[in-house]
Protein backbone atom coordinates (compact mmCIF):
# COMPACT_ATOMS: atom_id res chain seq x y z
CA UNK A 1 0.00 0.00 0.00
CA UNK A 2 2.99 2.58 0.79
CA UNK A 3 5.31 1.65 -2.10
CA UNK A 4 2.13 1.78 -4.76
CA UNK A 5 1.73 5.89 -4.42
CA UNK A 6 5.09 6.94 -4.95
CA UNK A 7 4.37 10.58 -4.30
CA UNK A 8 3.35 10.17 -0.67
CA UNK A 9 6.52 7.72 0.00
CA UNK A 10 8.32 10.08 -1.16
CA UNK A 11 7.67 13.10 0.97
CA UNK A 12 7.38 10.71 4.31
CA UNK A 13 11.09 9.91 3.27
CA UNK A 14 12.01 13.30 3.15
CA UNK A 15 10.21 15.31 5.48
CA UNK A 16 11.76 12.81 7.82
CA UNK A 17 14.96 13.37 6.24
CA UNK A 18 14.62 16.99 6.56
CA UNK A 19 13.40 16.58 10.33
CA UNK A 20 16.75 14.66 10.77
CA UNK A 21 18.71 16.90 9.64
CA UNK A 22 17.71 19.95 11.08
CA UNK A 23 17.62 18.07 15.00
CA UNK A 24 21.03 16.35 14.65
CA UNK A 25 22.94 19.28 12.68
CA UNK A 26 21.82 21.75 15.34
CA UNK A 27 21.90 19.59 18.31
CA UNK A 28 25.63 19.16 17.12
CA UNK A 29 26.22 22.58 17.03
CA UNK A 30 24.64 23.10 20.33
CA UNK A 31 27.16 20.74 21.84
CA UNK A 32 30.24 22.18 20.32
CA UNK A 33 29.65 25.59 21.11
CA UNK A 34 28.78 24.34 25.09
CA UNK A 35 32.39 22.45 24.69
CA UNK A 36 33.77 26.23 22.84
CA UNK A 37 33.02 27.90 26.43
CA UNK A 38 35.91 25.77 28.30
CA UNK A 39 38.11 24.88 24.98
CA UNK A 40 40.63 27.20 26.81
CA UNK A 41 40.68 25.32 29.88
CA UNK A 42 40.66 21.84 27.77
CA UNK A 43 44.05 22.84 26.10
CA UNK A 44 45.57 23.72 29.19
CA UNK A 45 45.93 20.12 29.84
CA UNK A 46 48.97 20.27 32.10
CA UNK A 47 47.50 22.08 34.66
CA UNK A 48 45.16 20.33 37.00
CA UNK A 49 43.98 22.80 38.76
CA UNK A 50 42.63 26.42 38.34
CA UNK A 51 43.01 29.33 41.20
CA UNK A 52 40.70 32.48 40.85
CA UNK A 53 38.43 34.74 43.02
CA UNK A 54 35.84 33.37 44.69
CA UNK A 55 33.58 36.17 42.97
CA UNK A 56 34.82 34.18 39.07
CA UNK A 57 31.91 31.98 38.22
CA UNK A 58 32.95 31.33 34.00
CA UNK A 59 35.77 31.04 32.54
CA UNK A 60 35.59 34.45 30.26
CA UNK A 61 34.18 36.88 33.00
CA UNK A 62 37.43 36.60 35.19
CA UNK A 63 38.73 38.97 38.03
CA UNK A 64 42.31 39.55 37.97
CA UNK A 65 44.88 38.74 41.15
CA UNK A 66 48.15 40.47 42.47
CA UNK A 67 51.67 38.60 41.37
CA UNK A 68 51.59 37.74 45.08
CA UNK A 69 48.81 34.99 44.66
CA UNK A 70 50.89 32.63 42.61
CA UNK A 71 53.47 32.84 46.01
CA UNK A 72 51.15 32.19 48.02
CA UNK A 73 49.18 28.96 46.37
CA UNK A 74 53.15 27.82 45.37
CA UNK A 75 53.48 27.63 49.37
CA UNK A 76 50.47 25.66 49.33
CA UNK A 77 51.59 21.30 50.77
CA UNK A 78 51.35 19.37 47.93
CA UNK A 79 51.69 21.44 44.50
CA UNK A 80 54.10 20.76 42.55
CA UNK A 81 54.07 23.90 40.65
CA UNK A 82 52.03 27.03 40.27
CA UNK A 83 52.27 29.51 37.50
CA UNK A 84 50.56 32.28 36.76
CA UNK A 85 48.19 32.78 33.83
CA UNK A 86 46.31 36.25 32.37
CA UNK A 87 43.81 37.25 29.77
CA UNK A 88 42.26 40.72 28.85
CA UNK A 89 40.83 42.30 26.04
CA UNK A 90 42.44 44.97 24.18
CA UNK A 91 42.43 47.02 20.81
CA UNK A 92 44.20 45.43 17.94
CA UNK A 93 45.52 48.20 15.05
CA UNK A 94 47.04 47.29 11.53
CA UNK A 95 49.76 49.30 9.76
CA UNK A 96 46.34 49.99 7.34
CA UNK A 97 44.75 51.44 10.19
CA UNK A 98 42.28 48.57 10.63
CA UNK A 99 41.53 48.01 14.01
CA UNK A 100 39.67 44.90 16.02
CA UNK A 101 39.05 43.89 19.51
CA UNK A 102 41.07 40.80 20.58
CA UNK A 103 41.77 38.38 23.07
CA UNK A 104 44.94 38.84 24.48
CA UNK A 105 46.63 35.90 26.97
CA UNK A 106 49.34 35.64 28.19
CA UNK A 107 51.40 32.77 29.20
CA UNK A 108 54.40 32.46 32.14
CA UNK A 109 57.22 33.51 30.70
CA UNK A 110 59.94 30.89 31.54
CA UNK A 111 57.72 27.78 31.52
CA UNK A 112 55.33 28.14 28.54
CA UNK A 113 52.49 26.86 30.36
CA UNK A 114 49.36 27.57 28.09
CA UNK A 115 51.49 27.83 25.06
CA UNK A 116 49.23 26.77 21.94
CA UNK A 117 49.69 23.26 21.17
CA UNK A 118 49.26 23.23 17.30
CA UNK A 119 50.95 25.76 15.87
CA UNK A 120 50.94 26.22 11.60
CA UNK A 121 53.75 28.48 10.97
CA UNK A 122 56.36 29.24 13.34
CA UNK A 123 57.33 27.63 16.88
CA UNK A 124 56.06 28.52 20.71
CA UNK A 125 59.81 29.22 21.32
CA UNK A 126 59.62 32.18 19.08
CA UNK A 127 57.65 34.23 21.19
CA UNK A 128 61.23 34.76 23.75
CA UNK A 129 61.83 37.41 20.77
CA UNK A 130 61.32 41.32 22.10
CA UNK A 131 56.83 41.69 21.15
CA UNK A 132 56.64 38.32 19.75
CA UNK A 133 52.85 37.37 19.61
CA UNK A 134 51.31 34.30 18.14
CA UNK A 135 47.75 34.70 16.64
CA UNK A 136 45.40 32.27 15.73
CA UNK A 137 44.49 31.18 12.15
CA UNK A 138 40.90 32.70 12.00
CA UNK A 139 41.67 35.53 13.99
CA UNK A 140 44.29 36.59 11.27
CA UNK A 141 41.74 36.01 8.71
CA UNK A 142 39.33 38.25 10.45
CA UNK A 143 42.34 40.83 11.14
CA UNK A 144 43.65 40.37 7.75
CA UNK A 145 40.74 39.48 5.18
CA UNK A 146 42.88 39.99 2.04
CA UNK A 147 45.89 38.35 2.73
CA UNK A 148 47.49 34.80 3.15
CA UNK A 149 48.75 33.54 6.41
CA UNK A 150 51.72 34.69 6.90
CA UNK A 151 54.60 35.72 10.14
CA UNK A 152 56.36 39.20 10.05
CA UNK A 153 53.69 41.24 10.16
CA UNK A 154 53.93 44.82 12.57
CA UNK A 155 50.72 45.41 15.10
CA UNK A 156 49.89 47.98 17.31
CA UNK A 157 48.06 46.33 20.85
CA UNK A 158 47.12 48.35 23.01
CA UNK A 159 49.89 51.06 22.18
CA UNK A 160 52.29 48.15 22.17
CA UNK A 161 54.09 47.58 19.39
CA UNK A 162 53.70 43.68 18.33
CA UNK A 163 55.35 40.79 15.87
CA UNK A 164 53.33 38.17 14.77
CA UNK A 165 56.09 35.43 14.76
CA UNK A 166 53.50 32.50 14.73
CA UNK A 167 49.99 30.92 13.68
CA UNK A 168 48.31 28.11 15.27
CA UNK A 169 45.36 26.39 15.14
CA UNK A 170 42.45 26.77 17.56
CA UNK A 171 38.95 25.68 17.91
CA UNK A 172 35.95 27.75 17.95
CA UNK A 173 36.00 29.87 21.21
CA UNK A 174 32.80 30.94 23.09
CA UNK A 175 33.19 35.32 22.24
CA UNK A 176 34.17 34.57 18.75
CA UNK A 177 37.23 37.30 19.29
CA UNK A 178 40.84 36.68 17.54
CA UNK A 179 43.06 35.35 20.10
CA UNK A 180 46.83 36.40 20.40
CA UNK A 181 49.23 34.25 22.71
CA UNK A 182 52.17 36.40 24.14
CA UNK A 183 54.49 36.16 26.96
CA UNK A 184 52.88 37.64 30.03
CA UNK A 185 54.97 40.55 30.97
CA UNK A 186 54.46 41.46 27.30
CA UNK A 187 50.61 40.53 27.53
CA UNK A 188 50.22 43.03 30.64
CA UNK A 189 51.58 46.02 29.03
CA UNK A 190 49.13 45.42 25.94
CA UNK A 191 45.73 45.01 28.33
CA UNK A 192 47.40 47.87 30.07
CA UNK A 193 46.83 46.28 33.40
CA UNK A 194 49.16 47.97 36.45
CA UNK A 195 47.43 46.02 39.68
CA UNK A 196 46.87 43.31 39.00
CA UNK A 197 48.91 41.25 36.63
CA UNK A 198 46.90 37.31 37.26
CA UNK A 199 43.86 35.94 36.11
CA UNK A 200 44.40 32.35 36.90
CA UNK A 201 46.51 30.53 39.16
CA UNK A 202 47.54 27.13 37.44
CA UNK A 203 48.55 24.43 39.44
CA UNK A 204 49.76 21.23 38.98
CA UNK A 205 50.07 18.45 42.25
CA UNK A 206 52.86 16.44 43.27
CA UNK A 207 52.67 12.92 43.53
CA UNK A 208 50.10 10.77 43.94
CA UNK A 209 47.52 13.28 45.71
CA UNK A 210 44.30 14.03 44.43
CA UNK A 211 43.51 17.14 43.02
CA UNK A 212 40.08 17.64 44.92
CA UNK A 213 42.30 17.35 48.34
CA UNK A 214 44.90 20.19 47.22
CA UNK A 215 41.84 22.27 45.79
CA UNK A 216 40.45 22.22 49.57
CA UNK A 217 43.62 22.94 50.72
CA UNK A 218 44.66 25.48 48.57
CA UNK A 219 41.18 27.16 49.93
CA UNK A 220 41.76 27.06 53.44
CA UNK A 221 45.15 28.51 53.06
CA UNK A 222 44.50 31.15 50.70
CA UNK A 223 40.80 32.19 51.13
CA UNK A 224 40.44 31.84 47.11
CA UNK A 225 38.85 29.17 45.09
CA UNK A 226 40.11 26.09 43.80
CA UNK A 227 38.35 24.32 41.10
CA UNK A 228 39.73 21.57 38.91
CA UNK A 229 39.81 21.72 35.14
CA UNK A 230 36.87 19.66 34.73
CA UNK A 231 35.33 21.10 37.37
CA UNK A 232 35.85 25.18 36.15
CA UNK A 233 34.57 23.69 32.53
CA UNK A 234 31.67 22.00 34.40
CA UNK A 235 30.55 25.55 35.98
CA UNK A 236 31.29 27.55 32.51
CA UNK A 237 28.88 25.26 30.23
CA UNK A 238 26.43 25.84 33.26
CA UNK A 239 26.54 29.52 33.55
CA UNK A 240 25.76 29.75 29.83
CA UNK A 241 23.23 27.16 29.80
CA UNK A 242 21.56 29.63 32.95
CA UNK A 243 22.06 32.66 31.60
CA UNK A 244 22.87 32.88 28.13
CA UNK A 245 19.54 32.10 26.74
CA UNK A 246 21.53 29.74 23.74
CA UNK A 247 19.98 26.65 24.97
CA UNK A 248 16.23 28.37 24.94
CA UNK A 249 16.92 29.76 20.84
CA UNK A 250 18.95 25.89 19.66
CA UNK A 251 15.32 24.66 21.49
CA UNK A 252 13.50 26.06 19.37
CA UNK A 253 15.10 25.28 16.32
CA UNK A 254 15.21 21.32 17.41
CA UNK A 255 11.37 21.92 18.35
CA UNK A 256 10.67 22.90 14.99
CA UNK A 257 12.42 19.99 13.20
CA UNK A 258 9.95 17.71 16.30
CA UNK A 259 6.78 19.56 14.61
CA UNK A 260 8.00 19.21 11.07
CA UNK A 261 8.49 15.67 11.60
CA UNK A 262 4.95 14.96 13.34
CA UNK A 263 3.02 17.46 10.56
CA UNK A 264 4.46 15.59 7.95
CA UNK A 265 3.97 12.37 8.70
CA UNK A 266 0.82 12.88 10.41
CA UNK A 267 -1.20 14.26 7.38
CA UNK A 268 0.55 11.90 5.03
CA UNK A 269 -0.35 8.34 6.83
CA UNK A 270 -3.49 10.78 7.10
CA UNK A 271 -4.45 10.96 3.93
CA UNK A 272 -2.71 7.46 3.05
CA UNK A 273 -5.55 5.83 5.38
CA UNK A 274 -8.35 7.54 4.09
CA UNK A 275 -7.40 6.41 0.32
CA UNK A 276 -7.08 2.98 1.39
CA UNK A 277 -9.64 2.82 3.86
CA UNK A 278 -12.12 0.52 1.94
CA UNK A 279 -8.80 -2.23 1.78
CA UNK A 280 -8.47 -1.95 6.03
CA UNK A 281 -11.99 -2.51 6.54
CA UNK A 282 -12.01 -5.51 4.07
CA UNK A 283 -8.49 -6.71 6.53
CA UNK A 284 -11.03 -6.13 9.27
CA UNK A 285 -13.95 -7.91 7.68
CA UNK A 286 -11.83 -10.94 7.20
CA UNK A 287 -10.91 -11.26 10.96
CA UNK A 288 -7.99 -9.03 11.27
CA UNK A 289 -7.90 -7.00 14.97
CA UNK A 290 -6.63 -3.54 15.41
CA UNK A 291 -3.71 -4.84 16.96
CA UNK A 292 -2.64 -6.42 13.74
CA UNK A 293 -3.29 -3.42 11.66
CA UNK A 294 -1.29 -1.30 13.76
CA UNK A 295 1.13 -3.57 14.01
CA UNK A 296 1.55 -3.23 10.25
CA UNK A 297 1.53 0.42 9.93
CA UNK A 298 3.84 0.52 12.55
CA UNK A 299 6.04 -1.70 10.15
CA UNK A 300 5.41 0.83 7.44
CA UNK A 301 5.90 3.94 9.96
CA UNK A 302 9.96 2.09 10.93
CA UNK A 303 10.67 1.60 7.09
CA UNK A 304 10.33 5.39 6.13
CA UNK A 305 11.61 6.68 9.11
CA UNK A 306 14.56 4.21 8.88
CA UNK A 307 15.35 5.58 5.21
CA UNK A 308 14.54 8.86 6.27
CA UNK A 309 17.12 8.78 9.06
CA UNK A 310 20.03 7.49 7.45
CA UNK A 311 19.61 10.08 4.16
CA UNK A 312 19.15 12.76 6.80
CA UNK A 313 22.16 12.21 9.48
CA UNK A 314 24.20 11.12 6.59
CA UNK A 315 23.79 14.84 4.78
CA UNK A 316 24.46 16.26 8.35
CA UNK A 317 28.13 14.41 8.39
CA UNK A 318 28.81 15.19 5.67
CA UNK A 319 28.04 18.81 6.14
CA UNK A 320 30.55 18.70 9.24
CA UNK A 321 33.15 16.71 7.46
CA UNK A 322 33.60 19.37 5.36
CA UNK A 323 33.27 22.38 7.33
CA UNK A 324 34.82 20.98 10.63
CA UNK A 325 38.48 20.73 9.39
CA UNK A 326 38.73 24.36 8.01
CA UNK A 327 40.91 26.61 9.57
CA UNK A 328 38.85 29.41 9.99
CA UNK A 329 35.04 29.98 9.68
CA UNK A 330 32.40 29.80 12.92
CA UNK A 331 31.85 26.17 11.86
CA UNK A 332 35.90 24.51 12.74
CA UNK A 333 36.15 22.01 15.03
CA UNK A 334 32.41 21.34 15.32
CA UNK A 335 31.37 17.82 15.15
CA UNK A 336 28.02 15.04 16.10
CA UNK A 337 28.87 13.46 18.94
CA UNK A 338 28.21 9.45 19.26
CA UNK A 339 25.25 10.93 21.19
CA UNK A 340 24.26 12.94 18.79
CA UNK A 341 23.27 10.04 16.33
CA UNK A 342 21.65 7.12 18.74
CA UNK A 343 19.56 10.17 20.17
CA UNK A 344 18.23 11.68 17.12
CA UNK A 345 17.20 8.13 15.68
CA UNK A 346 15.46 6.51 18.54
CA UNK A 347 13.63 10.78 18.16
CA UNK A 348 13.17 10.37 14.86
CA UNK A 349 11.51 6.84 15.03
CA UNK A 350 9.26 7.73 18.54
CA UNK A 351 8.11 11.05 16.35
CA UNK A 352 7.10 9.11 13.28
CA UNK A 353 5.46 6.60 15.25
CA UNK A 354 3.43 9.47 16.90
CA UNK A 355 2.64 10.97 14.07
CA UNK A 356 1.89 8.16 11.96
CA UNK A 357 -1.04 6.61 14.95
CA UNK A 358 -2.61 10.54 14.94
CA UNK A 359 -2.69 10.01 11.03
CA UNK A 360 -4.16 6.32 11.50
CA UNK A 361 -6.30 6.99 13.85
CA UNK A 362 -9.67 6.89 11.66
CA UNK A 363 -8.69 2.95 10.81
CA UNK A 364 -8.84 1.80 13.99
CA UNK A 365 -12.75 2.98 14.06
CA UNK A 366 -13.30 2.07 10.46
CA UNK A 367 -16.80 -0.23 10.21
CA UNK A 368 -15.98 -3.21 8.08
CA UNK A 369 -19.83 -3.27 6.97
CA UNK A 370 -18.47 -0.30 4.44
CA UNK A 371 -16.76 -3.46 2.23
CA UNK A 372 -20.43 -4.54 1.55
CA UNK A 373 -22.06 -1.24 0.71
CA UNK A 374 -22.18 0.51 -3.06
Amino acid sequence: MLLHDQAKYLALVLGISFATLLISQQSAIFHSLLLSSARDLSEVDQAEIWVMKPTVETFDESDSMSELTVSRVRSVPGVEWAVPYYQSTSRLKTEKGRIKVVQVIGIDDSSMVAAPRRMLMGSVTDLLRPDAIIVDASGFKAIFPDQELRTGIRVEVGECRGVIVGICHLGPSWSGMPRIYARRSLAVRMARETLNPVTYVLVRTRGNLLPNDVCREIERRTSLTARTRSEFADATIGWILKYSGVAENFGITILLGVVIGVAIVGQTFYMFSLENLKQFATLKAIGLKNERIMLMIAQQAAFVATIGYCLGIGLASLFFAVSSPALTGGLRGMFMDPWIFGGTGTFILVVTFIGCYAGVRRVLNVDPAIVFRG
